[in-house]
């Protein structure tokens, strides 16, 4: 398994400070693949919830696999060949199978912003100025339109889930970010009923994280 470092000296590029810190933590990892994660190793991940546990859409690359996800986003016979202008890291998936990159050379920008690249479509979306705004954005997403049993915020006692996993995760976040989910977070009885729909999530996003870029998209493939 290669480190971090290593990565970064095959790819040319550098993961943000945050990355490397929960790397350090070992905060990035869902553990091992299971047949019944759910059942199996979810319970053991819910006490301290690692980097967004219960976000919709969203599996981390374990790091053995980002070189490989580089690499094979970078192939020179890759079926939607990168734009030779683009450098992009992959550090998370989509069930489809899309990637969540940092854009390491994003102009103007002092951290590299998040975007989603479409496997199957010439489409990156700006998704966040950077990874703590990421995290923030797909918490607040991950309770819009709350419907169990369809997500893992639904195993076990929801209240108990979103206070355990803001517990975990706030040390990542601004102070205002923090404060803001609290006070979202708080209304699980609304959240369970299904009360808080998309409109008011990216409301709530815009509001904390928006920026010029946010949401816009960008053909990719060279």
């Amino acid at each position: 398994m290669h480190t971090l470092a290593e990565i970064e000296l095959a790819t040319g590029q550098t993961f943000p400070a945050l990355y490397h810190r929960l790397d350090a933590e070992d905060r990035l990892s869902w553990g091992a693949t299971h047949p019944q994660w759910a059942q199996v190793c979810l319970p053991e991940l819910q006490p301290v919830p690692p980097i967004l546990l219960y976000a919709q859409d969203y599996e981390p690359l374990e790091r053995g696999e980002l070189l490989e996800a580089w690499q094979e986003l970078t192939a020179e016979d890759h079926y939607n060949p990168l734009r030779e202008d683009l450098q992009l890291l992959p550090f998370a998936r989509t069930g489809a199978g899309d990637s969540y990159c940092f854009w390491t050379n994003a102009p103007g920008c002092d951290e590299p912003p998040v975007l989603l690249v479409w496997h199957d479509d010439d489409r990156a979306d700006v998704l966040a100025r950077n990874l703590q705004d990421f995290l923030f954005r797909k918490m607040v997403e991950a309770v819009a339109d709350y419907e169990a049993p369809y997500t893992l915020l639904s195993h076990g006692d929801l209240a108990d889930n979103l206070q355990r996993w803001l517990g975990s995760h706030r040390a990542w976040l601004r102070d205002d970010q923090a404060t803001a989910l609290e006070a979202l977070f708080a209304r699980s009885a609304e959240i369970e009923q299904g009360e808080i729909d998309e409109d008011q999530a990216q409301a709530l996003v815009q509001q904390m994280i928006g920026f010029e870029r946010l949401d816009e998209s960008f053909a990719y493939v060279r």
